[in-house]
């Protein structure tokens, strides 16, 4: 790979998980473990005590899909499908991609991204997703590119944090 990387990141940037890492999930916590009273703020404390639940603003979904067409068209628009190189570059595009979301500076939310490159040869493909989250909160946004000899698929995940 060239010195800059692939879409001016620079090569060898995203931290590799370590071996054996164990990662952890939360406990989740109820939103209305309160009584309806002390939610309304009839009872131990005023009214508006507490904070709003929810993002203030919607995830700029359609400002996510521009990035995704952008990133995606002019990192793969001539390049042939070679599997080493696909392997490498599907890493890159994923951390240019989440470089430039983050970016947009959408306060509490996580995003995750995931990429996959694939040869264009008469065959098919089924990819899915399933994700547990607040669909009044979270949200996504999905593009596929495809030019002579490969297909992409990147799909970014939004969710928000309490």
């Amino acid at each position: 790979m060239a010195a800059g990387g692939l879409c001016g990141m620079a090569a060898g940037s995203a931290a590799p998980r370590p071996p054996g890492a164990v990662f952890r999930r939360r406990q989740p916590r109820s939103r209305h473990s309160a009584s309806p009273q002390q939610r309304s703020g009839m009872q131990g404390g005023a009214a508006g005590s507490e904070p709003p639940f929810g993002p203030p603003k919607r995830f700029p979904v359609a400002a996510v899909d521009a990035i995704l067409r952008d990133v995606l068209g002019s990192c793969l628009r001539e390049q042939p499908y070679e599997p080493a190189r696909c392997r490498e570059m599907v890493k890159d595009i994923a951390e240019v991609i989440k470089a430039r979301v983050k970016d947009l500076m959408i306060p509490r939310y996580k995003i995750v991204v995931v990429t996959h490159i694939g040869q264009l040869n008469e065959q098919s493909i089924q990819i899915g997703s399933r994700c547990l989250w607040d669909p009044v909160s979270d949200t996504f946004s999905s593009y596929v590119f495809k030019n002579a000899s490969l297909f992409a698929l990147a799909n970014v995940y939004a969710v928000y944090f309490e």
